[in-house]
């Protein structure tokens, strides 16, 4: 909000959110308020409300309105192929490790279910891919648009990281280190911190016969 951005619907119990920004919530913003003790997090509950606008779902009927969250969960398992979706998990990490896990564990789920998703911190840009894909490229140039005008020439890094142990016949291409048909097992970094030929790892390109990939990019300097 103080970015000037102005939230469509609030999901959450609002313990974490300040009061001058509840009290100064737009009229239009619609609110799914949830109990703060319940079985799901707010992340999860929030994805799920995404997941449903998304496939043209009424968040403000009464089934919704319960502040367990259940019905709004329940709603969204149902919701099965989500091919041709876009997801993005903005400041994903936060400052609890637990959240940050769960949020890519979430990210993975859509991921599975056949959605594009991206993740960021406002610093690492990532992605998840489900295999088996052909990627052309990883990140698009226009990722790099805000990097490029504040600080330019910034050299940028690529990192593969496998979120299941089913990874295999990964290739990369356009980095100093290509992989050529790889197996990336749970626990191995081959794939860290590789290099683009430019500033920018806007050419690398990624195949992935099965497995769920998280790839990401950063600041060199991190």
């Amino acid at each position: 909000m103080e970015l000037g951005f102005v939230p469509d619907y609030l999901v959450g119990d609002s313990d974490s959110i300040s009061e001058k920004a509840l009290n100064t919530m737009p009229a239009g913003t619609v609110r799914v308020e949830l109990a703060r003790d319940k079985d799901f997090t707010d992340g999860e509950l929030a994805t799920a409300a995404a997941v449903l606008l998304s496939q043209d779902r009424d968040l403000k009927g009464p089934a919704f309105s319960k502040p367990d969250g259940q019905a709004l969960y329940a709603a969204f398992e149902k919701e099965g192929d989500l091919t041709g979706k876009s997801y993005a998990f903005l400041n994903y990490a936060g400052e609890r490790v637990d959240h940050q896990l769960a949020n890519i564990a979430l990210a993975r789920l859509l991921a599975i279910r056949g959605a594009t998703v991206y993740l960021t911190d406002g610093i690492t840009l990532g992605r998840i891919i489900k295999g088996p894909a052909a990627i052309n490229p990883v990140f698009t140039e226009d990722c790099f648009e805000g990097a490029q005008k504040n600080v330019p020439g910034k050299r940028f890094l690529f990192s593969a990281f496998p979120l299941d142990d089913e990874v295999d016949g990964l290739d990369l291409r356009g980095l100093k280190w290509d992989l050529d048909g790889v197996r990336l097992p749970m626990g191995r970094s081959l794939a860290l911190s590789n290099r683009a030929s430019g500033p920018y790892p806007m050419q690398v390109t990624a195949r992935l016969k099965t497995g769920t990939v998280f790839f990401y990019t950063f600041p060199e300097d991190l």
